[in-house]
């Protein structure tokens, strides 16, 4: 604050008692601190406090370096071409009984959906006689989400054996299908490029087919199951030789 204001002019008067305060506030603002933080970090009346206040801004700081960090990296990937990847698999997945959650979503909203039928599910799966102690669960995703930004999402798990769903849950089973498989590291962080690049390989190398893109979600666990070490992408294609 200022020593004195002037009534008529309005200048701002400051006395030599306040040189010290003034370094702090530059200095400060210079490292990218707010004004109100600065103010409290004025007023704190002890050193804990004071050291409370920097390691928030230092907390801060950081996640802000991480975000710039992952968008420089985004932006160079933009940059650079799309490679058409040499470990695509071909599979044959039989028929599966699963339970099931499944909406019609706006692809603004598919974060948001995805951890919730991803709970939903795997708390009906503990819950669940006989249920398997580790659950792979996958996702089939209408191709009209990604070109027309809505479209039908469905999150699946195999289904404990001799067990009904609960209410909100549905059991069927996921006919055979044939499939171009491409792993993702990690989870959704990225997987644009993943699909470009399969989709690249398929139809250059594979004949494309109608259906859902189905994924698969690797590595997760009962405490973080919405984290990933993998993503599996399987796009459907139609296929002349006999599953072996």
């Amino acid at each position: 604050e200022p020593a004195h204001i002037d009534p008529c002019s309005g200048y701002r008067f400051y006395d030599t008692g306040q040189v010290d305060h003034a370094h702090i506030i530059r200095r400060f603002r210079s490292l990218g601190m707010s004004i109100p933080d600065i103010k409290a970090l004025l007023s704190a009346d002890d050193t804990a406090a004071r050291t409370d206040i920097i390691t928030t801004h230092l907390e801060q700081m950081e996640a802000q370096l991480q975000q710039t960090r992952d968008t420089v990296s985004a932006l160079r990937e933009m940059l650079s071409p799309v490679r058409t990847p040499t470990d695509v698999t071909s599979r044959h997945e039989p028929a599966l009984a699963v339970w099931s959650v499944s909406a019609t979503i706006d692809i603004s909203g598919i974060d948001d959906w995805f951890a919730a039928s991803l709970r939903t599910l795997h708390r009906a799966v503990a819950m669940a006689a006989g249920a398997p102690t580790a659950v792979v669960p996958g996702g089939l995703y209408d191709r009209a989400l990604f070109l027309e930004q809505r479209g039908s999402a469905t999150m699946f798990v195999e289904a404990p054996p001799s067990a009904d769903p609960p209410e909100g849950i549905r059991a069927e089973v996921l006919p055979r299908a044939e499939f171009a498989v491409l792993t993702h590291p990690g989870g959704h962080d990225g997987i644009d490029r993943s699909y470009a690049a399969l989709g690249i390989y398929v139809n250059e190398h594979l004949i494309s087919s109608q259906g859902p893109i189905r994924e698969h979600y690797l590595g997760g666990t009962p405490t973080d199951p919405a984290r990933f070490t993998a993503t599996e992408i399987c796009w459907p294609i139609f296929s002349t030789t006999a599953p072996r």
